[in-house]
């Protein structure tokens, strides 16, 4: 157990988008993974907090180094669904940036419902899949910037991971999530989600959004 002291704000951010116009971003989900994890010690990831942290020179960063035997992988975004391959159904689309994946999932609501709907229905399966990279894009003086989600700050990635989130959410419209369905969120910078390994993104509606975020309804 690693004790939490007053100075989680000591890591090293070595990116951000406070002077880049717009930024594209590269997502990549694990496979789909069986309910069952959630009740042993199968689920190694950390919150999206803790993984920035371990990127940085705090002594819990390099408790967590130590912990792990190597910076730990945290999941800023995760999926539910119903089924799998090119015919399964997002249900519920969800982000852990403060929380472990575990801990999300037995906390929240949204997650005990779904489980509970399809645990009696034998046709049903349901998998979880976890963002294993999140990676954005974006020009700063002319030059191009690869950056990945954990080397933000908290704050900055906390805010680029829910835009993120809501641009899914309203593409993909899972049945389970109430926000962002049937309205935009108006979101920090314009960007595009340009590449999305591992769920069936529906890439009409990602164009749609791109010129949407490239308009004066982002604020």
């Amino acid at each position: 157990m690693i004790l939490v002291s007053t100075t989680r704000e000591t890591h090293m951010c070595s990116a951000s988008l406070a002077q880049a116009e717009s930024y594209r971003v590269r997502l990549e989900f694990t496979d789909e993974l069986e309910p069952s994890l959630l009740s042993g010690e199968g689920l190694p990831f950390v919150s999206l907090e803790d993984e920035i942290l371990a990127n940085g020179y705090s002594l819990e960063g390099q408790e967590l180094r130590t912990q792990y035997g190597r910076i730990p992988y945290g999941a800023p975004l995760y999926l539910w669904q119903r089924g799998k391959g090119d015919n399964c159904e997002i249900l519920y689309i969800g982000m852990t940036v403060k929380m472990t994946p575990k801990a999300r999932f037995h906390s929240h609501a949204a997650v005990v419902k779904l489980l509970a709907d399809n645990v009696n229905v034998s046709a049903a399966s349901v998998y979880f899949r976890l963002c294993s990279r999140f990676d954005l894009h974006y020009e700063l003086s002319g030059s191009l910037c690869r950056r990945a989600i954990e080397h933000f700050s908290p704050d900055e990635a906390h805010a680029i991971v829910s835009d993120v989130e809501a641009a899914l959410i309203h593409m993909l419209r899972p049945p389970y999530n109430s926000h962002f369905i049937d309205h935009e969120k108006s979101y920090g910078k314009p960007f595009v989600i340009e590449a999305a390994r591992g769920i069936p993104l529906p890439w009409d509606a990602n164009t749609r959004f791109e010129q949407m975020a490239k308009s004066d309804r982002v604020k």
